[in-house]
């Protein structure tokens, strides 16, 4: 028979054994979720016509087969005051057009509160990654 305190120093090893592989588990879990999570292409398809898409207020992006219709339709439903979305689905992904309601500087800003939804961090403009903020400042904000 072992004394009282050999089993109990001995069973708070092994709790604590326990516990660190299930935190250990738990963090190397998290980080492959972060990590494996792929955020998608979104290019801007009206490079070429840059200066028209912003006098109009119509702005055309392809997203790559990482995003769904859904996806995109359902956050594009909180900024309907804004402007509209409309995603339709291509050869390479989706064909998505956004439409200002209004054209006026908040709408404007507000496509960035969109994207940021969309947890998209760049815009692929003719093969360069711009970020999302200099994107919008150089092809939407008029």
């Amino acid at each position: 028979m072992q004394p009282l305190t050999h089993v109990l120093c001995h069973n708070s090893k092994l709790i604590k054994t326990k516990t660190m592989k299930k935190v250990l588990a738990l963090l190397v879990g998290l980080f492959l979720t972060v990590s494996t999570f792929a955020n998608g292409i979104v290019t801007y398809s009206d490079v070429a016509t840059a200066e028209k898409s912003k006098t109009s207020g119509v702005f055309n992006f392809s997203f790559d087969s990482n995003y769904s219709i859904n996806d995109i339709t359902k956050t594009a439903n909180y900024y309907t005051n804004y402007f509209t979305v409309t995603p339709v689905k291509s050869e390479n992904g989706i064909a998505v057009k956004i439409s200002l309601v209004d054209d006026n500087e908040m709408a404007r800003r507000v496509i960035t509160r969109f994207f940021v939804s969309l947890e998209i961090k760049t815009i692929n403009v003719n093969g360069n990654e711009i970020q999302l903020d200099d994107f919008i400042a150089k092809y939407i904000m008029s």
